[in-house]
């Protein structure tokens, strides 16, 4: 079409070249930010999204202007809203930035919810280093048990123990109690990480169960990892 590269010919690559790649193209979008009294300590962020309901390639900004900048390739959102904090909550006296997503990725088999913690650092330029949460698969599997008996589930948490019964839930036939560590659901409250997981009795198409109560989780930093603090289950009201 085009044997000799003139000017004309090279706009038309351009162009053709530039809607090829915008076929792909991202938009790069502010999805939470946290306002502070000084500009350069606002809190951003920032993500490509993807679809009307997928976000991926996160970015925490610092500042209006971008004094400090962190990314996360890898982190993943999807159609549940995200939460973002600012606050102390490793009792260091200096505001961390905890940032929850839905990180629901079908065929994944992770949690819904997944929980980023970014601890402001003792330096002159007051930087933030990535924590390590302890994963909630870990937490269950180390401190909770459930056993079930006729109509009984006795669940086990570290010391305690917990007695529910099924008979007053008017359950059809409820099975294999379970923690949907898929449901767990943290926030900050009163500068303290928390968690709650639902604890179910199984169902499927033909055989019904339900909500039976929460795990409620309370974290502590040990200088390396957010590990829990304490757990208590609490029951549904049936």
């Amino acid at each position: 079409m085009c044997k000799k590269i003139t000017l004309g010919c090279f706009m038309f690559l351009l162009i053709i070249t530039f809607k090829f790649e915008n076929i792909y193209a991202r938009d790069r979008v502010v999805l939470l930010s946290i306002p502070s009294d000084v500009w350069h300590q606002n809190i951003y962020l920032i993500a490509d999204k993807l679809s009307w309901i997928e976000y991926r390639n996160f970015t925490v900004q610092v500042g209006d202007r971008g004094e400090f900048i962190y990314n996360f390739p890898n982190w993943y959102h999807g159609k549940y809203d995200p939460a973002l904090y600012k606050e102390d909550i490793n009792g260091d006296k200096l505001e961390d930035i905890i940032v929850v997503l839905n990180n629901d990725i079908a065929g994944y088999g992770k949690p819904v919810k997944d929980i980023h913690i970014l601890n402001q650092i003792h330096d002159p330029y007051r930087r933030y280093e990535e924590a390590i949460v302890e994963p909630i698969e870990v937490t269950v599997k180390n401190h909770v048990k459930i056993d079930e008996h006729d109509n009984k589930v006795f669940i086990y948490v570290d010391k305690n123990k917990y007695n529910i019964d099924l008979s007053k839930y008017n359950y059809t036939n409820p099975r294999e109690p379970y923690v949907s560590i898929k449901s767990v659901e943290y926030f900050i409250k009163n500068g303290k990480l928390l968690a709650t997981a639902d604890v179910y009795v199984a169902r499927d198409n033909s055989v019904y169960g339900g909500l039976i109560g929460y795990l409620n989780i309370e974290y502590f930093w040990d200088g390396k990892v957010y590990k829990s603090k304490s757990i208590i289950f609490n029951e549904q009201s049936s």
